[in-house]
Formats: structure tokens, sequence, C-alpha cells
């Protein structure tokens, strides 16, 4: 498998996808990336870039800091006990970027890293707590006990540094000291005394100048400064550690949940990679399936681009990759069929790995495994022939090539004797076609043409060749052969003419020679015929564009008709609606008159109307979709229509014949759908909200009101009662005064004296759209 991924160029891609990674440890891993071959997992992994991809068109540039391994630093904290405070700077730099990503990430595909940066927030706190990250150590307040110890040790310093600067100034003074300053050596304080005078100043001698000339010594008066600092610092350094072995503790706990934070941190920049890759070359996401024709629209090897943006005079050509079963590819030496054969394992290999890929459209498989059986695989050590190599590859292939698997070949039965090599090659074409295995194979040998055009799942397609200036054009032409043009080539790179001469006598005089000429007028015959089928056919695309205008002439004056009766009935249902609230009377009484007036307007809009009339193909009005389909089966009780790409099964009462005539049923129809919806809304409108605010204070009746306002906004009442009471008007009027400003407030009023009067205002929402 590795073979078979380097001879595609994957290993390649992958130095280009590091470069947009940051942190050593997902390079690494990078390295030794895998292609995926798992269908549902290729779906979960172009879902994760195309989140990403969303988000960078949108302008969220993702920029990743370099992070230390989390594995790494749990290793090395475990073999000396405890994290050192450098340790837990690294590990509040991811706290720090995840921090940073996670609000981008909010209900998406990457929740497991959310969900494990939230379990593990609650450490980032107690690291917060005791570190100064700043300048890398714990800090003073960590502990009682370390506040103190060093509180005592600035004092100690600060008794001792003045002590010193007064003994310094006395022994200048008498020109004991080779400088006015003084120095540490070792951790102490000492003053550089000149050797002559050595003996002048009591204290400690700690060192002596490469010339003998200087005497560092530390002066009797601080010594005993110096041990209590140092007797400090020892207490120091006991407390810090203490403070980190328990917030080491904490964390060595929680080492599994780190490990999978690094793991899934790890795929996710990693997608990142992919989709800054893909963007570079402006590649898209294609259409995966579990199976189906291999289709790519303008594709190119993603190398040949990225080389284009280092090397502008480089342009590399766009090809339509077709494979519905098999494809044989052929075309002359240089061509670019080897390329093409790469570019289509390597584009199937990043489309089911989550890259996007460098091409305009695309429509690919997911393939379960890929073969490849390209260049030269011979073993010198072992004894091994080229051919007898191709041959184990060809086994492997035979032995495990399914449905699901894609095989890749270049040129395969050289090496051999050519018609035999070529028989064998087509037999093993034949049987993994006879498997529905996909088969992409690149071939010079006239055998194999002959053959292809016997196996009927084999396609065969050239590579494009200028004959005037006998260069290659690198584009690849379908339903052709080509020719290898190996006389072409040598004239080019200086063969003799005499050389050129003879071989083609040579090659007239082979049998399959002349057959061959005669195939070629036999496809120049198929190919006229063809263009008379192409003729016939855009004579009759024409007469379908013709009918096609007919009908959506008929289609637009039905729309119409149908559009002036629909205002027709919502006219005079806003009439009706007016009616009803310039009348008071109860909302049942109301509800009463609006069901008449519905079924007054559909008794007077449906026609009666047999529904055995429709049958297969006619076009009808699917209700419940207010959408027209075409009717492709009538069973008893039920229709199964098309609408679109769309196949629906739907009952009989929910479809209407269209008949531009016969409008009144489709009408009624929709008018009785958009009557529905009124007389809810109208429901609606009667509802009535209360709400208690009485015992509150005046902030916690504000909320409530703002809560049960919105709540009721949404539910579509339009009317709300907030009782208050009288008492001292304080909360009255700050209700008030709230609901006058509130934007879903549309005006409010005190109650009637039999609703609560002043202890109750009415609160009238707008109409929810």
């Amino acid at each position: 498998m590795l073979k078979s991924l380097s001879k595609l160029d994957w290993d390649k891609l992958l130095v280009y996808l590091e470069l947009s990674l940051s942190s050593d440890f997902s390079k690494k891993v990078c390295k030794d990336l895998i292609p995926n071959f798992n269908f549902e997992k290729a779906k979960l992994l172009q879902e994760r870039s195309k989140y990403l991809w969303n988000l960078f068109e949108k302008g969220k540039n993702i920029d990743l800091p370099v992070l230390k391994s989390l594995k790494e630093l749990f290793n090395k904290a475990y073999k000396r006990g405890l994290f050192l405070p450098v340790d837990l700077v690294e590990i509040k730099k991811w706290f720090l970027t995840l921090k940073k990503i996670c609000p981008l990430l909010e209900d998406s595909i990457f929740s497991s890293l959310i969900n494990l940066y939230k379990e593990l927030k609650d450490l980032e706190l107690q690291l917060d707590r005791i570190l100064d990250y700043e300048r890398g150590e714990v800090k003073d307040n960590a502990s009682y006990q370390l506040y103190i110890i060093r509180k005592r040790i600035r004092e100690a310093q600060e008794l001792l540094l003045s002590k010193l600067e007064k003994i310094k100034e006395h022994f200048y003074k008498k020109g004991y000291l080779q400088d006015n300053l003084f120095t540490q050596r070792e951790g102490r304080y000492v003053l550089p005394v000149k050797a002559e005078y050595k003996n002048k100043v009591r204290g400690i001698l700690h060192e002596v100048s490469q010339s003998g000339a200087t005497a560092f010594i530390e002066p009797v008066g601080i010594v005993a400064l110096s041990n209590e600092i140092e007797d400090l610092k020892y207490k120091e350094q006991r407390e810090i550690i203490k403070i980190l072995k328990e917030i080491s503790e904490e964390l060595f706990h929680r080492a599994y949940e780190f490990c999978q934070l690094e793991e899934e941190y790890i795929d996710f920049e990693i997608t990142v990679a992919k989709v800054k890759l893909g963007r570079s070359y402006r590649g898209i996401f294609p259409e995966l399936k579990e199976k189906g024709i291999f289709k790519i629209i303008s594709g190119v090897h993603p190398l040949l681009v990225l080389k284009k943006e280092k090397n502008k005079n480089s342009q590399p050509v766009y090809n339509d990759f077709l494979i519905e079963q098999g494809l044989l590819i052929s075309g002359p030496n240089l061509g670019g069929k080897t390329v093409s054969l790469k570019t289509i394992g390597l584009l199937a290999l990043m489309a089911q790995t989550g890259f996007l890929i460098p091409a305009k459209s695309a429509e690919l498989p997911v393939f379960s495994q890929i073969f490849v059986d390209m260049g030269d695989d011979q073993d010198i050590l072992q004894g091994e022939s080229s051919f007898s190599s191709h041959l184990k590859n060809l086994k492997e292939i035979l032995d495990k090539a399914d449905h699901k698997s894609l095989v890749l070949l270049d040129e395969p039965g050289k090496g051999t004797n050519p018609e035999e090599g070529m028989a064998l090659i087509s037999a093993v074409v034949e049987e993994l076609l006879n498997r529905n295995t996909k088969v992409v194979l690149t071939t010079h040998s006239q055998f194999l043409k002959t053959v292809a055009l016997k196996i009927g799942k084999l396609k065969i397609a050239t590579m494009e060749y200028n004959f005037q200036t006998k260069e290659p054009i690198y584009r690849l032409i379908y339903g052709i052969w080509g020719e290898s043009l190996a006389f072409d080539l040598a004239k080019k790179v200086g063969f003799p003419d005499e050389i050129l001469v003879r071989a083609s006598v040579y090659l007239e005089n082979k049998e399959y020679w002349e057959w061959y000429k005669v195939l070629e007028k036999e496809i120049k015959k198929v190919e006229k015929l063809k263009e008379e089928l192409d003729n016939n056919l855009k004579e009759l695309q024409k007469e379908k564009e013709i009918l096609e205008k007919e009908r959506e002439k008929i289609k637009e004056l039905y729309q119409k008709r149908l559009e002036e009766r629909i205002n027709l009935w919502n006219k005079e249902f806003k009439e009706l609606i007016k009616e009803i609230k310039s009348k008071k009377i109860s909302s049942k009484k109301v509800l009463e008159e609006f069901d008449k007036f519905v079924k007054k307007v559909l008794e007077e809009s449906v026609v009666e109307e047999d529904i055995k009339e429709i049958k297969e193909g006619d076009r009808v009005q699917v209700l419940p979709f207010k959408k027209e389909g075409e009717v492709l089966k009538v069973k008893e009780k039920t229709i199964e229509v098309k609408m679109g790409s769309l196949k629906i099964e739907v009952s009989k009462e929910n479809v209407i014949k269209i008949i531009p005539e016969r409008i009144s049923q489709v009408v009624s129809a929709q008018i009785k759908s958009d009557l529905d919806k009124h007389k809810e809304k109208l429901k609606r409108s009667f509802k009535k909200e209360r709400i208690k605010l009485l015992g509150l204070t005046v902030d916690e009746a504000l909320i409530e009101v703002e809560k049960k306002l919105n709540k009721a906004f949404l539910e579509g009442i339009e009317k709300v009662y907030l009782i208050h009471g009288h008492g001292s008007g304080k909360l009255r009027e700050a209700v008030r005064n709230y609901l006058q400003k509130h934007p879903l407030v549309k005006n409010f009023e005190f109650a009637e004296p039999w609703e609560g009067g002043t202890g109750v205002t009415i609160v009238y929402l707008e109409e929810k759209n």
C-alpha cells in the first residue's frame, strides 16, 4: 500500500500539506498520514473540511500557534515526578489557543474538541491561580507560606544590600577596592579587593582573579544575612516543589483527557492545513458516492498547480476524467499518459480523505482499495526480473480487487514477449471488469487497443498531439485511440532518416498493420454515422425547445389567472376580517362567522372533477407542496409524482390535474390553505396571557415581564395582562416605564374596572410575521 501511495505522489502532496502546519507533533503525524478508504469516514472528513472552508470564506482566518506536544510534556513530567513552571506555561498556551478557536466551532462537527476543552477548563483556573505566565514562575500568592517566605527574602536582601553598600563605600574610600562596586560569586555578594589589601578586609575569600591582582571577598558583616537568605531560598524551593506537585497530581489524574485533546487537535490542525492547501489551488469539494461513475470535470494534478505558483511560466493542462467502468489511454511518449493515471489515483485519494481537489466539479465513488502497477520494481538482490515483479503485482490485484476497488496499470505487460504479455493483460483486465472493478490502464500496444473494441466495458481515449509542431498537447480525448508516434519522437531527437525509412518498411510488412488500415476506414464510417446522428439530435432538440416555449406560455397564462382569482379571494377575506374587527362580539361568535365564510368560499370555488381522469404523463398540482409535477404511476388510492429530481407518492385527494380552463379547484385548495392559516392566527389573537407580579421586587418583576412577553410574542399571543396591583405605585410605574421602550410592545392601557382597573396593565404586542 505504501509503495502504491508513493507512486501516486501521495508523499509529495504531504510535503506541501506539512507547510501549512505549525506544531511539530502535527507535522510528525502528517508525514505518515494514510488515506481513508471508508465511505462514512470520507463523508465525515469532507464535512469537517467544508465547515472550516466556510469559516475562511467568511473572512475568519484560523492562524494556529506553535504548541508543544502534551504527550511529551506528560512523559517528561512523569519521569521527574512533577511539571516545571515552563511546562505549565506550555499547557496554558493550549488553553489560550482553544479559548480562541472554540467560539468558531460551536455547534459544529468539531464538538469533541470543544467538549474536551470544557472538561479540562477547571484546571486552567488552577494554573491561573498559581502561575505567573509572563515570568514563567510560581506566583507569590500561590500559597500563604510562599508569600511569607518571599516577603522575608525581599526584606533580608534589602537589609543586606544596604549594609553592603556602606561597607563598599568605606573600603573604596580607603583605596582597598579595585572598583567602586560589588558583584556575586556562586550566589554570594563579594567585593573586588586589591590583592595587597586582602588582609585588611575581614570576610570569606571566594575567588582570586586569574592575574592574581583581585581577591573577591564576602565581608564578614553580611555573612549572617547571606546565610539567612540562602536558608529562606531553600525553604522557597521546597514550597514551590510542594505547590508544583499538587498541581501535577491534578494534571496526572487527567492525563488521558489531555492525550485525547492532542489527538483531536491534530485532526483539527491537519484539517485546517487541508483547507489552506485547497484554497491555494482554488480546489472544490467533490460529490462523494458509495458507487457509480468516476467523473472529474477540468481536473489537474495538484502538484502541477502548486509548481505553477512557484514557476509562473508553467501552465498545467486541465482534463476531464470519465471512468464508467474501464478506460484505456493511448498516445505518444511524453504525451501525459502516466501523469493522467497519477492524477486519477491521487485525486481519488484526496477526495476521500477530506482534501479539496483542483477541478471545476467532480462526482466520485469512494474506493475501499486502490492498486497501482507503475514503474519498475525489480529486485536484483532477489534475482527478480522486471516482468516477474509486475506479475506479482497483478497476482495481488487479482487476489484482492473487488467492485469497490480502483486499479491503475501503467503500460502493463512489458518486459516479456509482447504478444504473450498483452494477451495476459487482456485476460486480467477482462476479469477485473467482470468484477465491476474500476480499471484505468495506459498502453502503446496495438493488441490491447483492438481488444478494447471487443470489451464493451473498456472505453478508449488518447492524449492529444499537435502534428504540425510535433509537440504533445497533454489533453485527453475520448472515443479514439492514439498512435505512439515513435518515429516522430525518434526524428525529433535526431535519428537518421534512412533508419526511420527502414523501420517503416518493417512495420508495413506486419500483417496487423494492413488490418489496422482497414479498421481505420471502418472507424471513419462509424464517425460519419455518428455525425449524422448528432445532426438529427440537434433537430429534435430544436423541436423540443419550440414545444417547451409553447408549454411555458400556457403555464404563464394559467398562473396569471390563478393569481387573479387568489387576489380576489384575498381581498374579500380582508374585508371580512375588517368587518369582524369592527363588531364587538365574543371570540366564539367571531370564529363561527369565520367558518361560515370559509364554507361559502369553498362551495363557490369547488368544481366537481372525476379523479379517474388523471393518467400517466399528466401534469398535476401537488397541493401539500404547491408545486407542479408529472404523473409516473396511478395506483388504487395513491399517485406517484415526479417533481424535479424528487419522486413522491401522495393520496389522490391531494393532487389536481392541471388544465388552464379548470382553475377554480386549485384556487379553492390554495384559498382553503391560506384561510386555515388566517383562522389559526385569529384564534391566537384571542388568547390571553396573565402575568402575576405581586410580591416581586422591581428588578424581579421586570425580568419576569421580559421573559413572558418574549414567550407570548413567539406563541403569537397579542394581548398580555400584567397584574401588578396598586400598593405604593412604585412597581406599576416601573413596569409602565419599561413597556414604553420595549420593541415588542405596540401599546398598553389600564384594564377596565371589572378586570382590575389600575392594578392591571393590558399590553398589546406587535404581530408576529
